[in-house]
């Protein structure tokens, strides 16, 4: 996977070349196949083992950077944890695959404004490959990429009832995905559904109709562990991998589910000027839950 040397030193005070550091990688087990120069930026290619899913994001290897540098590891502040116009507009999710899906969790999130994203949230995305669509969609893909913890956002407007339900598929289901490719499901894969039919292929890739547009005011923003056979079957079964399906199938760390959600949420209201009003009551509880998912985020997590 890449990893941009720029981005790695906002969670690492390293005071290491580029290349001394990919040398310190490579013999403590993550090797630094090669090594590019992007306009002030330099980009590692890591071959990250199986093993090493929790390398699978710029603070997976920071966390390797800062111990075999012994440097203290710097999280990014989250305060937004639990916002309570987010609750609002009431959405019911159902869970009917526990085997399948540990944890599943969904933020409503009121008056978004869909545009292009700032210059750099661009630029941090390009570095590592992926490619800028809108702000909403670059923040999921910005927090994949730092905590390794796939997002995906619906056009909640789009969605048939105030309910979402995670369950396989039922015979005879199809969806067509974000791509426009028309997908015939099997009973056996997971599938996030609204009243009527399902929206997504879970952890994999969401519906046509409920992407976010230009046009799109309100979403549910999804974070969620899925069991990483379960992704791995419908994946190839299917022929289609995503950087979402990548991760899944490997294991994500089932802490940074809530985590990562409220960093997304908290630069969406940053980013997409989001004007949710927070009771102070709502305020004091966010930094007490921010307070303690960081004490959770230690290094050696």
């Amino acid at each position: 996977m890449r990893i941009s040397f720029n981005w790695l030193k906002n969670y690492v005070d390293t005071q290491l070349t580029p290349q001394a550091l990919a040398e310190k990688l490579t013999m403590s087990g993550l090797e630094v196949v090669s090594s590019t120069d992007v306009e002030g930026d330099t980009i590692m290619e890591i071959e990250i083992t199986p093993n090493r899913a929790d390398c699978l994001s710029i603070i997976g290897v920071a966390r390797e950077a800062a111990a075999i540098t012994a440097k203290t590891l710097k999280l990014p502040k989250v305060s937004a944890i639990r916002g309570a116009s987010s609750l609002s507009i009431p959405i019911q999710i159902q869970d009917k695959s526990k085997t399948q899906c540990a944890r599943y969790t969904g933020r409503v999130i009121k008056n978004v404004n869909v545009g292009p994203s700032p210059e750099w949230l661009i630029e941090r995305l390009e570095n590592m490959g992926v490619r800028a669509v809108n702000n909403i969609v670059d923040i999921t893909n910005f927090c994949l990429l730092e905590f390794g913890q796939p997002l995906h956002a619906f056009d909640l407007d789009k969605l048939q009832g105030p309910r979402i339900i995670v369950r396989c598929a039922q015979a005879g289901e199809h969806i067509i995905t974000i791509d426009g490719v028309r997908r015939e499901l099997k009973p056996q894969m997971l599938v996030i559904a609204d009243k009527s039919k399902p929206q997504a292929i879970a952890g994999i890739m969401g519906s046509k109709e409920s992407e976010v547009t230009e046009d799109t005011r309100n979403i549910l923003l999804e974070s969620a562990y899925f069991n990483p056979i379960s992704i791995q079957r419908t994946s190839r079964t299917l022929g289609l991998a995503t950087q979402s399906s990548y991760r899944f199938e490997r294991g994500v760390d089932l802490k940074t589910v809530e985590f990562a959600a409220a960093r997304a949420t908290e630069m969406i209201r940053k980013l997409a000027n989001s004007p949710e009003k927070r009771t102070k009551k709502v305020r004091s509880e966010e930094r007490r839950v921010g307070k303690e998912c960081r004490s959770r985020w230690s290094p050696y997590h």
